[in-house]
């Protein structure tokens, strides 16, 4: 459960300098949707699906469909996809956060009660994944659609 934890962990925050290092929109909203379903997930280990499932409708929903009516209006070719000046302070964080974890990481270990498995997911939620599962749908349509240009 640990490896688990430390490997999402370790996928977030790359995917969260993802969303620092890169110039265009559409690759930030992505690598944000990805950095908080990570999120959510990690949630979903400590077996809080709940959150999982608020965080996944109202941040990736709303940055997918922000994007894409972002996209309908404005989009520009970066002449470069990667800003150098981010990269320092992405250093900075990256240690500081290495070393606090070092010095602190026997205190800050988290206790689980009991196993959870992710098999054991509540028929409560099943509406509301596929309810998920179609706001996803709808927003890989539209912007499928905005790709090849079609008008409504």
């Amino acid at each position: 459960m640990d490896y688990l934890v430390l490997t999402l962990g370790i996928a977030t925050v790359l995917f969260a300098c993802g969303v620092l290092l890169t110039r265009d929109n559409l690759y930030a909203s992505l690598y944000m949707s990805a950095t908080l379903i990570l999120i959510a997930t990690i949630y979903t280990v400590y077996s809080l699906q709940s959150v999982f499932v608020l965080i996944t409708f109202i941040f990736v929903g709303a940055i997918g469909i922000i994007t894409i009516a972002l996209a309908a209006t404005y989009r520009f070719t970066p002449a470069r996809k990667i800003s150098i000046y981010w990269l320092i302070p992405i250093a900075i964080v990256t240690v500081i956060l290495a070393y606090t974890y070092y010095l602190y990481s026997e205190q800050m270990g988290i206790v689980l009660i009991k196993e959870h498995s992710f098999a054991s997911f509540p028929t409560e939620y099943l509406l509301v994944v596929v309810f998920l599962v179609s706001l996803m749908a709808l927003l890989m349509l539209s912007a499928i659609r905005l790709v090849r240009g079609e008008s409504s």
